[in-house]
């Protein structure tokens, strides 16, 4: 099983670019690629919308499986899925997002899920992201960026998946801002603190652009580490 979940010490830490990225690498080595997004958040622009995140996902992966398996549920208020249940009175059925993804592993040779926030996202009262990983039985990458402060979530984060038992491959840098953590001394304190890979960190660019940072991912990340080799 090659599957894998993308989680992340935070909300916009770059978890979609980094699996939109790693899909196109694995399409554009003849992987047949999932993508899968059980929950998303934001506001819709028509009725007929459907999650800037999920677009990005599919774009990249090459995958035109039926929206309503890759991302079952869809908030259309920018909160956590336990906080939009409580707003708009709505109820979460676990089975529904675990039978999605067993259908997308049926169908693709690699499937890889993307979370939602940090790794402890409440999807119901006591019930979180962690849970939804272990549930799946899938290892994780951990997404973080690079502002002062990012290690003390990112080890927040670590311990967390320690304590769950969780089966972390290692980690991923964003450099999402232009101050923060130097680069170099960021891997090597995660590496130090945890004793897991990091596979690379993504420099920061003033203008971002999504098809400029997919292109460039394999000069900064170290897929062939990934465990992709015998697929």
């Amino acid at each position: 099983m090659n599957s894998f979940f993308v989680t992340g010490t935070d909300t916009d830490v770059g978890k979609t670019c980094v699996s939109a990225a790693i899909a196109k690498h694995l399409r554009d080595n003849g992987v047949d690629v999932g993508v899968m997004k059980p929950f998303a958040s934001g506001y819709k622009a028509t009725a007929d919308s459907v999650s800037g995140d999920v677009e990005i996902l599919m774009k990249y992966s090459g995958a035109k499986d039926p929206i309503d398996l890759v991302n079952p549920y869809y908030f259309e208020i920018p909160t956590s899925p336990y906080d939009a249940c409580k707003q708009l009175n709505l109820e979460i059925d676990i089975s529904r997002v675990i039978d999605s993804y067993k259908q997308l592993v049926s169908i693709h040779d690699v499937v890889i899920v993307e979370g939602i926030g940090g790794i402890l996202t409440p999807i119901s009262k006591n019930y979180f992201v962690s849970d939804l990983i272990s549930d799946l039985q899938l290892s994780s990458i951990i997404v973080t960026g690079s502002k002062i402060g990012t290690v003390n979530h990112l080890m927040l984060t670590y311990e967390h998946a320690q304590q769950k038992k969780l089966k972390l491959k290692g980690f991923v840098v964003n450099q999402n801002i232009s101050t923060g953590y130097e680069l170099s001394n960021l891997k090597h304190q995660i590496f130090g603190l945890t004793g897991h890979k990091v596979f690379g960190a993504i420099p920061y660019h003033e203008s971002f652009n999504i098809e400029s940072y997919v292109e460039n991912f394999p000069n900064f990340i170290d897929i062939s580490g990934l465990g992709f080799e015998n697929i």
